[in-house]
């Protein structure tokens, strides 16, 4: 049903005050409205909503979402105040509130889930109508994420891309070019091997075996998707026989029984304390690493474009019409910010040029504050097919994310010795068995 924006914006009606949700933000809200736009306007008879926006961002990502949200409730000039609740049970939350229609209007999803929660999302193909913002503003294959065939569902709100770091400062000491970071799985060894000191504490090489989504970028640069939809509609799961796969488990083991890889999971901060030469992670890192005093590069992982999920804004069914135009005015203000805030201080810029994520907004990726950021700038993506921004299987596949707890125990049960064929055997038998429990028994190819 096509939604007028100029309608909605002007017959907005007052909602009891949301779970956790005081009423002084929303008075606050009020006073600050511009008569025209008649929301928050008692005089008209409009008054000031409220709406739930549900996340589980936290670290310095969740601070820098509230501080935000807390400017947006601030200066916003149509009476919107936004509730925001950060949950480490978001997913279950989430999972429980979307069928009884309990869910929150707004709510931040990897890209996959636009698949297993589309009875419960909407489309917004009208916000285009809606707002200041255009498709063509937006990275490709970002938006084409977005979408299911020509209904889009969301916004891209951040790139979770996996990069290569390194040590500049262990480099240097290792007698390696501080600037030149490995560019190969083999230089990758060499490297590691030369910077290593056990008597210092200090590794060349820092895998994480129990973490899936650190090393499953590698590997599919190796293995390709280890499930993927065949043209009969079908899904094939390829591990077993995957010589990628094979040849991946093969590298990291060995880094793992050279020494030059602690086997352990406190890797993260062991970069940040200076003891890791190599690293693979999120740009959500550099900020801790950075404020740690780190020397350190970041880049596409041996050059190629880099592998990972879009996260975007969504929009739940949830939504009454009234909310639905008021998240379609915070997903607005998120990226253009009041009139005359300059662009990277908006919500977006600061998420980039602050927190380190490469943007999916072209506005934003054309400032100088981005193009002069160095590692912003090796980070941003060329590449518009939508195989740059996928890990571990096709798109559409629901149970992507159990296949990369799949990835995890496999590379775990290797590192402490279990047979690689063996344990490549049993993770394609487990992966089958999540094809068969999300999508039935007919749909493993043979």
């Amino acid at each position: 049903m096509k939604r007028r924006w100029a309608v909605l914006l002007a017959t907005i009606m007052a909602v009891g005050s949301l779970a956790g949700c005081g009423s002084s933000k929303g008075d606050a809200a009020s006073n600050n409205v511009t008569p025209e736009n008649n929301i928050g306007n008692t005089e008209s008879g409009a008054k000031a909503i409220t709406i739930d926006f549900w996340n589980s961002w936290t670290g310095s990502d969740g601070e820098t979402l509230i501080a935000k949200v807390d400017e947006f409730n601030k200066t916003n000039p149509y009476g919107i105040t936004v509730n925001m609740d950060i949950s480490s049970s978001f997913a279950e939350k989430l999972s429980t509130s979307l069928p009884t229609g309990e869910a929150a209007p707004l709510v931040l999803l990897g890209a996959a889930d636009r698949f297993g929660y589309q009875e419960y999302l909407l489309d917004i193909n009208d916000i285009w109508e809606n707002t200041s913002l255009k498709e063509a503003d937006f990275n490709e294959n970002a938006m084409s994420a977005m979408k299911i065939e020509d209904d889009l569902y969301s916004i891209p709100f951040q790139n979770s891309m996996y990069y290569l770091y390194w040590n500049k400062d262990l480099f240097e000491a290792a007698g390696l070019d501080p600037e030149t970071p490995p560019q190969n799985y083999e230089e990758w060894t060499e490297m590691a091997g030369k910077i290593t000191d056990e008597s210092k504490n200090v590794y060349g090489s820092g895998l994480i075996m129990s973490f899936g989504n650190h090393e499953m970028c590698m590997m599919q640069m190796l293995s390709g998707r280890l499930v993927t939809k065949t043209d009969d509609g079908k899904w094939s799961v390829n591990i077993k026989d995957n010589d990628g796969v094979k040849q991946y488990l093969e590298w990291m083991k060995g880094e793992f029984d050279s020494g030059d890889n602690p086997a352990d999971n406190g890797i993260e901060s062991m970069f940040n304390a200076g003891q890791i030469g190599l690293m693979v992670n999120g740009p959500w890192h550099a900020a801790g690493a950075k404020a740690a005093g780190i020397n350190f590069g970041m880049t596409k992982i041996f050059g190629k474009e880099p592998v990972g999920d879009v996260a975007g804004f969504f929009i739940t069914s949830s939504a009454s019409e009234e909310e639905k135009v008021a998240a379609e005015k915070f997903i607005e203000w998120w990226y253009t910010g009041n009139e005359g805030t300059p662009i990277e201080e908006t919500g977006a810029g600061v998420w980039s040029t602050e927190l380190g994520f490469p943007t999916a907004y072209l506005p934003l990726a054309e400032t100088d504050a981005y193009k002069n950021d160095e590692k912003l700038a090796a980070l941003s993506l060329d590449d518009n097919s939508n195989e740059s921004i996928w890990i571990v299987t096709d798109p559409e596949f629901p149970g992507w994310a159990e296949t990369i707890g799949v990835v995890s125990t496999m590379t775990e049960s290797v590192v402490f010795d279990t047979p690689i064929d063996e344990a490549m055997a049993t993770a394609q038998e487990t992966c089958e068995e999540i094809v068969k429990n999300y999508a039935g028994e007919d749909a493993l190819a043979k």
